[in-house]
Parts: structure tokens; sequence; C-alpha cells
């Protein structure tokens, strides 16, 4: 049993085109939350705690997700290649609500498709987290609440998602149901 778990899974992931590494991919055994995330050089090392053979997810933002098998704890040289999906960029917006209004500026943040491929977060609503007033709360294991400007509660009432131009508030409960379920795919 000690030498299963002392062994280490190692390798390096890198653009199947230009042959950058890939900063904070993320390597995963399929099927458990054993993994790590790929160095500035793109190298990468953990301990899966299993022996081979066992298959890991290779995934980063912008490319495809790569299954591999791996059948010895040999270095892996993995090559993922983008993915044709052009996203559109995600606009944070903040507004301070007073009697001072008017005398108030408006915050917005955003992130296009380069903001998003670049962030050292592991996934896009980690890396909305990077953005400047913008804060997540985690309010159990696996959901994250977005917060803006202090309101650091899991239950923002007051903040407002609008999903293809449309508010998302539920009619006469007043305030946006992704609040309390997390946010939506089409966020």
């Amino acid at each position: 049993m000690g030498t299963v778990n002392a062994q280490e899974l190692t390798g390096n992931i890198t653009d199947s085109e230009t042959g950058e590494p890939l900063f904070g991919a993320s390597v995963v055994v399929t099927g458990t939350a054993v993994g790590g995330t790929a160095d500035f050089d793109g190298n990468f090392k953990f301990k899966p705690g299993q022996q081979p053979p066992f298959k890991v997810t290779v995934s980063y933002i912008g490319y495809q997700n790569q299954e591999i098998e791996v059948t010895s704890f040999q270095p892996l040289t993995i090559k993922l290649a983008t993915d044709a999906v052009l996203l559109n960029s995600v606009v944070v917006t903040d507004v301070r609500v007073s009697e001072k209004q008017k005398e108030s500026a408006l915050t917005v943040e955003s992130m296009d498709i380069i903001a998003i491929k670049e962030t050292p977060a592991a996934d896009f609503y980690d890396g909305l987290g990077n953005l400047k007033g913008v804060d997540l709360t985690a309010a159990s294991i696996g959901f994250k609440v977005i917060n803006t400007r202090g309101f650091n509660s899991t239950s923002p009432v007051r903040s407002l998602q609008v999903i293809d131009g449309v508010d998302n508030q539920s009619p006469g409960l007043n305030f946006s149901l992704g609040n309390f379920l997390g946010s939506s795919e089409l966020d």
C-alpha cells in the first residue's frame, strides 16, 4: 500500500500547434477529484493513489478535453488541440445604489476569450473571482456564489443577473434565481 501512494504521475502539457506550454491546464484521474495543474512550463506531477492502468482527463479553457489511459508511471507528453468554439466576452457590471447614484461611477469589468484562456483559475467561474470587485463565496462543496463589491453572503439578493439582455429575476420574488442556484451555463 505504501508504494501505491509513493508513485507520482508526471508529464508536460503543450499546445498541439504552437508547442507552447499550457500553464494552469488540469490533469485529473477520471472519476475522482485527484489531480494536479500544469506549472508555468506546462509540467505537472501528482500522486494518483492507484496503480496503472487508469485514465486521466486533461482539460484547459479554449482547448478540447483529452482522456488518456495511463499504463505506467513514465512521464506523459500531452498535446491539446484548440477548441473551435469562440466565446463572447463576459461583462460583470456593478452599480452602487444610493442617494448619490448620479455622482457615482459605473464599474464595468469584462473577460474576453483571451482573458478566460489566460486566467490561472481551474475553471471559468473561478476566473470571475479574479476580476476587480468580484468575490466568490463557497456556499457548499462545488457551489460558489458570485458576490460584488462587498456583498459577501451565500445568498446575495442584491446581485442582478442578466442572460442575453433579459433580467433573470423570478416574478414576485424580486431576486435572481441564479443567486441561489448558481450561474447558469448561459451566463
